[in-house]
């Protein structure tokens, strides 16, 4: 019996279930995954879900895939940061990992979001027209100025305005309850 694949927003009730699937699909090569279900764990206790950018994929009545669309920060500016995007290994290699990114943009393009970012495979991304981040002026100082790894996606309400630093949610501290516009602010450690 053949289950398909469905795309909805996660809600709470996923949890265990997104980080079990987390877990599981980077947890290869001598790592544990833990790295990748501390991002989402402190994603989450920072409320720094983008509304409706949590996407689950379901098969059957199963979670089998999850992304995380959150709050990037840019000089200043919201943008979305994907971190991870995540396929139980048994699914791995049968497209639910571009319906999930796909559903992804869409949505944030629909939201009005200049730009997605993240850190990954550029050979995977590319698919979904992803592009190094260094000739629009956008770089991730922990992995250094031109890294091919860190791409942006440029959406509608894209423009040239859109450069400088970027850092990621769980990189910064909550600036004071109820200043959503300004939500972050960096974290000197």
């Amino acid at each position: 019996m053949r289950h398909t694949v469905a795309i909805r927003t996660a809600t709470p009730h996923d949890r265990d279930a997104v980080l079990a699937v987390v877990r599981e699909a980077f947890a290869r090569g001598g790592r544990d995954g833990q790295e990748e279900v501390d991002i989402v764990v402190s994603t989450w206790q920072l409320e720094a879900t983008l509304k409706g950018l949590e996407l689950v994929a379901v098969g059957g009545d199963l979670v089998i895939g999850h992304v995380l669309g959150a709050r990037g920060d840019l000089e200043g500016r919201e943008v979305v940061a994907v971190a991870p995007l995540a396929v139980a290994p048994s699914r791995q290699g049968r497209g639910v990992g571009s319906a999930l990114m796909t559903e992804l943009l869409s949505r944030a393009d629909a939201a009005g979001y200049a730009l997605v970012a993240l850190l990954g495979n550029p050979m995977y991304y590319r698919r979904f027209g992803f592009e190094p981040s260094g000739p629009l002026n956008i770089s991730y100082p922990p992995v250094g100025v031109g890294d091919p790894h860190f791409q942006v996606r440029r959406l509608s309400a894209f423009d040239p305005s859109y450069s400088g630093k970027f850092r990621y949610c769980w990189e910064m501290k909550p600036k004071s309850a109820g200043s959503r516009e300004a939500f972050y602010e960096p974290s000197h450690e």
